[in-house]
């Protein structure tokens, strides 16, 4: 029997590794693909962190190189996740698939696709971000359009020839449809809800106002509705600003929210200004409380530089129409992507720790069920416990309270 077993080979999933290994615990990671599976098989190739390099620390490692404001690609952090992995010797076994758990007398048996294991006590580090999240409704399209999630999105010469329509505005779905008008597809977008903001204001990227003005640490009990810690990310991609409005002036159709399908016929709500002015008031707000920050303060940070509009007018869009359906076979469109977020799953999991939406209840990471914890997951201590800047100090906390709950 193992001390602890950690359940995905992600970043982590690798944290807790590190601070398991400094208190001496042992312990085994097992990884069902590769280490970082998620990021290399869950990105497109053009794929970049949307998070600086400075961001990217890890418990014994944090980031050194030359570009501190940069941002890698997918196959950097991989690179970065697997160096870490072998610089610290983390027990890895890969290709195991953990199917079951079920708390014993005196710990823990997993069922996996190598055998059954035993350990004491359990890190579930699998991320809020397990599968993606396809709406029933695509179930009734054509079947002679290609439709695909965003997480099987690789690259546009993947599509076949003919324009795209792209489902959602949140991160995936704005940077996917630059990657296919930069390829020169016409591209439509059926914008959702979510908010945006500008890459850099006043001077800094925004993770650092985010950082600063206290967001990176908000708890889900601070949000007004706490579901929206399962919503997609506001609109942003590395190095610049990304808006609906700039994609507009780019020649981007965009559209109404998806509500409804039959064939190639799609039934829209006629919801596009209304959505584009909620993505800016977001956007309004956060300038307004970086600037309220730096006055409070007493700081001196350069002016805004205008990168893309803050307020951006939506006058141009005025006279854009707002049609209640769309036809994908007139418009020659010939490929649907769905960037409509990501689902989790924690039913193999036998143990009442999740709530009425099956999602995990922890107090940082700990729950009610005697030697099991999680890591990894969206506002599990905070807004950032859900990236790479948070998941060293919840990894931390949760590798401390398994050493006092082993008696080491």
């Amino acid at each position: 029997m193992a001390d602890v077993v950690i359940v995905g080979g992600g970043q982590a999933g690798l944290a807790a590794s590190v601070c398991l290994s400094k208190l001496n615990i042992d312990h085994l990671v097992l990884e069902k693909d590769e280490v970082g599976g998620s990021w290399r098989h869950q990105r497109w190739d053009s794929f970049y962190m949307n998070t600086p390099n400075w961001t990217l620390n890890l418990p014994g490692q944090d980031y050194d190189g030359a570009d501190p404001d940069g941002f890698m690609n997918r196959d950097e952090f991989v690179d970065l996740l697997e160096g870490y992995a072998k610089r610290f010797a983390v027990p890895l076994r890969l290709g195991v698939e953990v199917k079951r758990i079920s708390p014993t007398g005196t710990g823990w048996t997993l069922k996996t696709s190598d055998g059954p294991l035993t350990a004491q006590a359990l890190i579930i580090a699998t991320s809020t971000y397990q599968a993606p999240s396809i709406p029933a409704v695509a179930k009734n399209l054509s079947p002679d359009i290609v439709s695909l999630s965003a997480a099987d999105y690789r690259t546009p010469d993947m599509l076949p020839p003919g324009k795209a329509l792209v489902v959602g505005s949140a991160q995936s779905g704005m940077q996917i449809v630059e990657d296919l008008h930069a390829a020169g597809r016409d591209v439509f977008l059926a914008v959702g809800e979510a908010g945006r903001v500008p890459r850099r204001y006043r001077g800094r990227d925004l993770n650092y106002w985010y950082d600063k003005t206290g967001l990176m640490d908000r708890k889900a009990s601070d949000l007004a509705d706490p579901r929206r810690k399962f919503g997609g990310q506001p609109q942003i991609a590395a190095w610049h600003t990304i808006s609906l409005q700039g994609f507009h002036r780019n020649g981007i159709r965009l559209l109404g929210r998806v509500g409804g399908i039959d064939g190639t016929m799609l039934r829209l709500r006629q919801d596009l200004r209304e959505n584009i002015a909620a993505a800016d008031r977001h956007s309004e707000k956060f300038c307004r409380d970086v600037d309220t920050y730096i006055e409070r303060n007493g700081l001196s940070f350069p002016a805004d530089e205008g990168d893309d509009p803050i307020h951006a007018a939506l006058d141009d869009l005025e006279q854009v129409p707002e049609p209640g359906t769309l036809d994908l076979a007139s418009k020659g469109i010939s490929s649907v992507i769905w960037a409509t977020g990501f689902r989790y799953d924690y039913s193999w999991i036998e143990a009442d720790v999740t709530d009425e939406v099956g999602y995990p209840v922890t107090e940082r990471g700990e729950t009610t069920a005697a030697g099991l914890y999680f890591l990894g997951l969206n506002f599990l201590h905070t807004r950032k416990s859900g990236i790479v800047y948070g998941v060293g100090a919840d990894a931390e906390h949760v590798a401390d309270r398994i050493g006092i709950y082993l008696g080491k």
